[in-house]
């Protein structure tokens, strides 16, 4: 519970994240399938969680994987895939063919991928409380040439606009070099950039000016407009600011991620509180604490490039609640 960091491997973060997740108040996540959802194999795509979310009426499971052999034969991708479901298959201990699944692919290669997740470092940022994760990382330097860092945020905010019939979850993910959606792909080895369960998700778009992850560099979010929209906060003195320090009175100014129930940006929700985007050379750095006036919240802002791209991360992370 809470902020942690250091370096683990993804199956031992995968742990972290739901043994973090199952000890929160309220008691709402349970371990689903512990006999054969665990990561005491870490061969192959054997190291694994499965957590069940139960709070009144709402209820939906969550899948945690890594994925340790070479998923997709044009890019040779191993990660870690997280999966929304609305039931679990008991029969075959898995979660059904209908569901909303975001692979994470930040180990990859264009010919071969010899990298051992099961022994790769993780360098993570990580928020865990009875509302979901939040979770930065960079993996170690591999012979792998496009290796990414990586972003996600699973939240619920029961706060939602109206009654809409669908859970009170969002997910949003990124990672800094590819974020690929292309649909020659099967789905389970494809980054879905946003997720609603069980509303919509980021539509299946092959890599363009608005959805390539490079448009980081000008301020754009892979997704915005698409189901989570990204407010500008400023637009001098960098265009398209997401959040900033000011000069004036060193205060800084940001607007929270809106979840949205379309792939418009006409169906708002809520608020992700447990992060947003922030805007680099202007006022803000790398390892800055932006606190919230009059609460005891702070948000830790970090900015990740990764072992084979200066594209970087800028993301603000919950720190203190």
């Amino acid at each position: 519970m809470g902020y942690t960091s250091g370096a683990k491997y993804t199956w031992d973060l995968i742990n972290v994240i739901a043994a973090g997740l199952i000890g929160s108040v309220g008691g709402y996540w349970t371990d689903a399938d512990p006999t054969y959802w665990n990561t005491t194999v870490k061969t192959d795509n054997n190291a694994r969680r499965a957590l069940k979310y139960t709070n009144g009426a709402e209820t939906f499971w969550l899948a945690l994987e890594q994925i340790n052999t070479q998923t997709i034969t044009t890019r040779y991708a191993k990660g870690l895939r997280v999966t929304f479901s609305a039931s679990w298959d008991e029969v075959l201990h898995t979660y059904p063919t209908t569901n909303q699944t975001s692979f994470l692919m930040f180990e990859s290669h264009n010919t071969t991928n010899s990298v051992d997740m099961a022994v790769t470092y993780i360098t993570y940022f990580l928020w865990i409380d009875a509302s979901g994760f939040a979770l930065l990382g960079k993996p170690e330097p591999t012979a792998n040439i496009y290796q990414n860092s990586f972003f996600i945020c699973v939240e619920r905010n029961a706060n939602k606009e109206y009654s809409d019939g669908y859970t009170n979850f969002a997910a949003y993910s990124l990672m800094n070099m590819y974020n690929d959606h292309y649909t020659a792909y099967p789905l389970s080895a494809r980054i879905k950039n946003y997720m609603r369960p069980f509303s919509n998700t980021c539509p299946e778009d092959t890599w363009n000016s608005v959805n390539h992850t490079p448009g980081i560099a000008t301020g754009t979010f892979c997704c915005d407009g698409y189901g989570i929209s990204f407010p500008r906060v400023a637009e001098i003195p960098v265009a398209n600011t997401k959040a900033y320090k000011s000069v004036g009175n060193g205060k800084t100014y940001y607007m929270k991620p809106i979840a949205h129930n379309a792939f418009n940006t006409r169906t708002p929700v809520f608020e992700f509180n447990m992060f947003f985007p922030w805007t680099e050379g202007v006022g803000l750095i790398d390892g800055d604490l932006v606190t919230i006036d009059g609460q005891s919240t702070q948000y830790l802002c970090k900015s990740l490039d990764s072992p084979d791209s200066a594209i970087r991360l800028a993301f603000a992370i919950k720190y203190v609640a």
